[in-house]
């Protein structure tokens, strides 16, 4: 494993596990903290029993199982130096608990994420419609995709709705709106970690990286902690 090999493979290359092991034997502490909170909720996971008959709670129970494990990919990619795709999988992770944590303290979000969700779907179609070459679409397609622009209705509901209604909008202040512009959006801030100082010039880098991991690392014990406290309230509920 070496750095030439690096160079011809990017991140294929088995050099990156390399760097997992250095970076796991250098920030040991932090990692085992955020691994003990995700096999917390991890548990909680596996122990909870949500009746299908309540949907919002089933929902939020979903939006929570999906939360966890994106912040256990997150972590992995931390682990071998692909931190800025790392913050883009946690806003991806603040995301699904701002609608679990909303669901929560107000089940009627449901109706209006189901809402947002048929608004999407034909937006989407709509777009096919339009901008898919005929040639490419065949019969059963078209009327598909027009049968779902015909559905009509729909409304938008946002995730700043579901920070506010679940009382996170500092995290969607700080957090969830800073990992948008440092990772999650095509941002000329997101190229920043493209380039290393060398001397008074820079250079590019491809490379592991530990920049702001502890940073990363962080949010995501953060997004972790939350996940427990929520599924503990899922779970008592539930029973």
């Amino acid at each position: 494993m070496s750095v030439e090999e690096f160079d011809k493979k990017g991140f294929l290359s088995d050099y990156v596990y390399q760097h997992r092991d250095e970076v796991r034997d250098k920030y040991s502490e932090i990692f085992s903290e955020c691994e003990k909170i995700s096999e917390q909720a991890q548990a909680l996971i596996l122990s909870t029993s949500v009746s299908d008959s309540d949907v919002p709670l089933v929902c939020s129970f979903l939006f929570m199982e999906r939360t966890v494990r994106t912040c256990q990919a997150a972590v992995r990619l931390c682990e071998i130096g692909l931190i800025q795709e790392a913050q883009i999988l946690v806003r991806t992770a603040l995301e699904t608990l701002f609608h679990a944590s909303a669901l929560l303290v107000k089940p009627e979000v449901f109706s209006k994420l189901q809402s947002h969700n048929d608004n999407e779907d034909i937006k989407q179609a709509r777009d096919m419609l339009a901008h898919v070459p005929p040639e490419q679409l065949s019969i059963e397609n078209k009327e598909f995709l027009s049968s779902v622009v015909s559905r009509g209705g729909g409304g938008q509901f946002s995730v700043f709705e579901s920070a506010r209604i679940s009382g996170m909008m500092d995290l969607y202040s700080v957090q969830y709106r800073g990992l948008s512009s440092l990772a999650g959006h095509a941002t000329f801030r997101s190229l920043d970690r493209s380039f290393a100082p060398e001397g008074s010039k820079y250079a590019l880098y491809m490379g592991p990286s530990t920049n702001q991991l502890l940073f990363t690392i962080s949010i995501i014990a953060n997004c972790l902690k939350i996940c427990v406290r929520n599924l503990e309230g899922i779970r008592n509920r539930a029973q």
